[in-house]
């Protein structure tokens, strides 16, 4: 099988510059340079850049998938955009050492880079297309910068979950119940367990951030605090709109999607009760599948003599496709009958349609496989 890795870069800031576009010609001739976005493909030989350094010089969201199961996704964000507080509760890396498994956070002088790496995931096999994957999650960037720390958090769940020990919980973010499509989108390509993501929502409170009106804090920034904000904006800042918001949000006492819960369960405490999550979960699903199953044969037990007569013109038809279509038909009988406890009557059609048809081994060989005697 040959191998696949995709790697895409995206600039969210600013328009990309001829400069990085001349540096992603010269890493590769497979670059792909799409509006604001650089992708490269490889089924053979490897990506020459460096990931990081790009991130650092040029782009603001980075994405790399490959089919053996290496996942990593890498946001760029303006220096103090993040607090300190909160890079340092959700940093952590599996193997002690920032390789490998892990969330960073990488500071330079006026920006900072979360990377969220995962180094194997379980490789189906299956062809896996990186092309869109990036777009999907490029909400979450502004998200965290608005406070949102969701995101750190499942990816938590994920690495933390090949961990020899059995490590803390970062902080608990509000809203865990009520997931973006960015979020399930990071899900699917992390393999968050969805089970471990219920669980650990149970302990996440819901704060709806949009019924809070910030600009009753504006009058709380001081002169010198509002001037900065205005030639920040005068000289064309990007995402200054979420700094002012962030700032205005430390000047409100209520809870807010800022307000995190010290985490106090461990790593194993999780997945324990999300065994329990997971029996309850299949428990639901095996009754509404069988309330639909109900549901289904109740409205085909008026037409079961139609269903009978409409089973030897397929067979007439003398094709693998009527063969097929008849013996769905016999499924759905053979379930009603077993429904309203006529199974003896519907052997007996069955064994007289048989012997109607005993030099058509197709369809004999369909019946006898689909377990219908």
């Amino acid at each position: 099988m040959s191998e696949y890795q995709y790697y895409e870069f995206q600039a969210l800031d600013q328009p990309l510059t001829p400069k990085a576009k001349a540096l992603a010609r010269s890493l590769s001739s497979r670059a792909q340079i799409i509006g604001n976005s650089v992708s490269f493909v490889y089924n053979y030989g490897d990506f020459r850049g460096d990931s990081l350094a790009l991130m650092h010089e040029h782009f603001d969201a980075m994405l790399y998938i490959t089919n053996w199961g290496t996942r990593q996704l890498m946001f760029r964000f303006p220096a103090h955009a993040i607090p300190t507080s909160v890079a340092e509760a959700y940093q952590y890396s599996l193997y002690g050492d920032g390789y490998g498994d892990q969330i960073a956070w990488l500071v330079e002088a006026d920006h900072v880079v979360l990377n969220l790496e995962l180094s194997e995931t379980e490789a189906t096999g299956e062809w896996i297309e990186g092309d869109g994957l990036l777009s999907q999650l490029t909400p979450l960037r502004t998200d965290l910068m608005r406070g949102d720390y969701r995101a750190v958090y499942l990816a938590w769940l994920r690495i933390a979950a090949g961990a020899d020990d059995d490590p803390t919980e970062p902080p608990i973010p509000p809203n865990l119940r009520t997931r973006s499509p960015a979020l399930e989108s990071l899900s699917t390509f992390f393999g968050v367990d969805p089970d471990l993501v219920t669980t650990a929502a149970q302990a996440s409170p819901a704060h709806n951030e949009a019924m809070i009106d910030l600009t009753g804090f504006i009058d709380r920034l001081t002169e010198a605090e509002k001037r900065g904000y205005l030639e920040r904006l005068l000289h064309g800042e990007a995402n200054l709109d979420t700094a002012l918001a962030r700032r205005l949000r430390e000047f409100n006492d209520s809870p807010t999607q800022q307000s995190l819960i010290p985490g106090f369960r461990t790593r194993q405490q999780m997945v324990d009760a999300s065994k329990m999550v997971k029996d309850a979960r299949i428990d639901a699903e095996r009754q509404a599948a069988e309330a639909a199953r109900i549901k289904r044969l109740d409205t085909m037990i008026p037409y079961q003599d139609e269903i009978w007569a409409r089973i030897p013109q397929l067979i007439a038809e003398k094709t693998g496709a009527s063969y097929e279509e008849a013996v769905r038909h016999l499924r759905d009988l053979y379930d009603i009958a077993e429904y309203q406890h006529h199974l003896p009557e519907f052997r007996e059609k069955l064994n007289a349609l048989r012997a109607a048809y005993p030099t058509y081994s197709g369809l004999q060989k369909r019946i006898k496989e689909a377990g219908l005697l």
